[in-house]
């Protein structure tokens, strides 16, 4: 990008302010995630992305599947599905929001164990060399999205109406401040 050549070319310390999350990150050696006036999180662009201080870093910086359950000793129960909530060991059944990006989805025809979601495929998007998929649960009508390789859609050939199953490869749980009002960064 023009800006971050601008800037090491003049080698001058400069302040970026930017509603474009994307961009943030492309030009940044640190950035700092404000909301309403308050900082949330500073760190290097990496730093920020793949360890969001709370759920509206990790919201805020890309698209997310958002899931409501519970935590208890580790566990998080989001419906019929548990997965493992490592940093929250001491948690007695807290209120918790779990968060999956969509490249984290794993897609299959089949299910691919106990925290597997059944879905329904409602639009196929390719976009450059990833193919976007937004999905329904068939439990509970929640939609989802998740984002594949397109050779991983030629090997699946999937269809717009066919039900399949996704499962999250890897999720962040947070414990939900009730004090808070709900957070609806749901796709």
């Amino acid at each position: 990008m023009w800006l971050r050549r601008l800037h090491d070319e003049i080698n001058v310390a400069c302040v970026f302010v930017t509603h474009d999350q994307e961009e943030a990150l492309e030009v940044s050696d640190r950035v700092a995630i404000m909301d309403k006036g308050r900082i949330e999180q500073i760190g290097t662009p990496e730093d920020v992305y793949e360890n969001p201080a709370n759920p509206f870093v990790y919201s805020f910086l890309g698209n997310v599947n958002l899931f409501h359950g519970r935590v208890q000793s580790g566990k998080a129960r989001i419906g019929d599905i548990e997965v493992d909530a490592p940093d929250h060991q001491d948690a007695a059944d807290a209120p918790a929001v779990v968060y999956a990006r969509p490249y984290e989805m794993e897609v299959s025809r089949e299910l691919q164990g106990a925290d597997s979601i059944a879905v329904s495929l409602v639009r196929i998007q390719s976009v450059g060399s990833n193919v976007k998929l937004r999905l329904k649960r068939e439990d509970s009508g929640q939609f989802l999205e998740a984002e594949i390789t397109r050779e991983r859609q030629r090997e699946l050939d999937l269809k717009v109406g066919e039900p399949i199953f996704v499962r999250a490869r890897q999720v962040r749980v947070f414990i939900a401040d009730p004090s808070e009002a709900p957070i609806n960064y749901q796709i």
